[in-house]
């Protein structure tokens, strides 16, 4: 791809399969939000903190008897009849100073900083890496609008026009895409499924050939689309590129607790910090190497998946010392700050107890492991994913898929037709030169997934004939 056709920003295509499965009334199984809410724990706080305005109230406001608060502020004939609506509208009716709905300050309230840091302290305490000294509530962390505008404000930080990015096939489509709205050129490493090893599979000397011409390298892991979970080893040859080529690695770490059984690792890892496994004087890592590579890596997260907060979009980066004014000054003249009330509730969600992110991982691998082997009776094919929750699936074994050219038109047919919605494999490759794989996603829950398969059945009504010709009817 060359010329202006390289920076041209595309609709999302995961996106508009979620408006068309609006449209045609079918199960969504495209993009990777679930359909349950966030802990009642942040969702109270976030209220609690809208109706008390200041942190005192709201602190005050979460610790007040109900019974108390109606006899206070509801008239004692109309307490039987009194709405939620009601009710919430006399709290918010007592007026006072209100801090909590309006600016805080841009790079996040200091409250939730510090508790990011301590969330990385309970799980990435020691030679895992996150020591004050790197996740620095006032120097090192930033808190912005989700994942996605963390991705653009560190390439706009790290990168100006021309320079390139090395981005990992298949990818996320929102990395090519902010590369493009920033101007910058992609380089691409393709994983590729090694069916005989059921791995994916990625070659390092490509890595290697083109890191010279990259500012930064995007890692996916747990990654999207795959499930992968890159083992140590994989790691290690990561940093080392990245050490000797002075290449940033920008690492997106949303689906972290989402590791199944049968993983390279059961618990994620921090491979820009961890001395523990991957930085280690036996793999060849002196002080130096260590040093540096801290100063290369770069940490996106977000509660977006973690929490089943999509629609909160509060997130934050985690960058070297050196990156940080930078990067907070992009994020202040993008967007200036995340919401102050999600970001009250965002302090609950992350103080959540060891217990909830275990629970995460347990109901997210049921999902899995009903959904890929209902699929897999149905002919599609995989390479089991062993985290997140995405299953890319090979659709050419399906006898109803067999006769389409594309990812795209299986997809639509089985949306159409069928009524489950998916998106086409081929949106995860550069010019979609791979055509080979559908994603589906399992984020759902049981009762959907099980009407999903319910749907997909009808794929053994048809043969490749046959689908065609309904799809041309269409």
């Amino acid at each position: 791809m060359s010329g202006t056709d390289e920076f041209e920003v595309r609709e999302s295509v995961i996106r508009k399969m979620t408006r068309l499965a609006i449209e045609y009334k079918a199960i969504n199984l495209s993009q990777g939000f679930p359909n349950e809410g966030p802990p009642t724990e942040g969702v109270c706080e976030l209220i609690c903190g809208l109706l008390g305005g200041t942190d005192e109230k709201h602190q005050e406001l979460r610790d007040k008897k109900v019974s108390e608060l109606m006899d206070a502020l509801i008239d004692s004939s109309r307490k039987q009849d009194t709405t939620l609506s009601e009710f919430l509208s006399a709290i918010n009716k007592m007026g006072g100073v209100d801090y909590i709905s309006q600016y805080s300050m841009p790079f996040g309230r200091p409250a939730l900083r510090e508790k990011i840091a301590s969330y990385y302290e309970r799980f990435y305490s020691g030679q895992k890496g996150a020591t004050r000294q790197r996740v620095d509530p006032d120097r090192t962390i930033t808190v912005t609008l989700g994942a996605t505008e963390s991705l653009a404000i560190v390439l706009r930080t790290i990168c100006k026009p021309g320079d390139s990015v090395l981005i990992m096939e298949p990818f996320h489509e929102l990395y090519p895409s902010q590369a493009a709205v920033l101007y910058l050129h992609k380089e691409f490493t393709e994983l590729k499924e090694n069916i005989t090893t059921n791995k994916w599979e990625l070659d390092y000397d490509d890595v290697k050939a083109k890191a010279d011409k990259c500012k930064a390298m995007i890692l996916c892991d747990p990654h999207n689309p795959t499930g992968k979970v890159f083992d140590v080893g994989e790691l290690q040859r990561i940093c080392r590129i990245c050490i000797e080529h002075d290449m940033y690695l920008i690492t997106d770490d949303i689906y972290e607790h989402m590791i199944y059984p049968g993983a390279a690792h059961d618990k994620h890892i921090l491979p820009g910090w961890d001395t523990e496994s991957i930085l280690t004087a036996d793999a060849g890592f002196g002080e130096d190497d260590v040093e540096k590579m801290a100063n290369l890596y770069i940490i996106m997260n977000s509660l977006s998946k973690t929490w089943s907060a999509t629609g909160w979009r509060c997130g934050w980066v985690i960058s070297p010392q050196h990156l940080t004014h930078m990067i907070r000054a992009v994020h202040d003249q993008m967007v200036l700050q995340a919401a102050t009330p999600i970001q009250v509730g965002a302090q609950a969600l992350l103080d959540m107890p060891p217990n909830y992110f275990l629970g995460v991982a347990s109901k997210y691998q049921e999902r899995r492991n009903f959904l890929v082997s209902e699929l897999e009776k149905l002919g599609f094919q995989c390479t089991w994913p062993n985290s997140a929750y995405y299953v890319f699936m090979r659709y050419r074994n399906v006898p109803a898929l067999k006769g389409f050219d594309t990812p795209l038109d299986a997809a639509t047919f089985i949306l159409k037709e069928i009524g489950v919605a998916t998106v086409p494999g081929d949106n995860f490759y550069h010019n979609g030169h791979n055509t080979d794989y559908i994603r589906f996603c399992f984020c759902r829950q049981l009762p959907d997934l099980k009407a999903a398969i319910e749907r997909l059945q009808k794929l053994n009504e048809y043969d490749a004939g046959s689908a065609l010709e309904t799809f041309s009817a269409l």
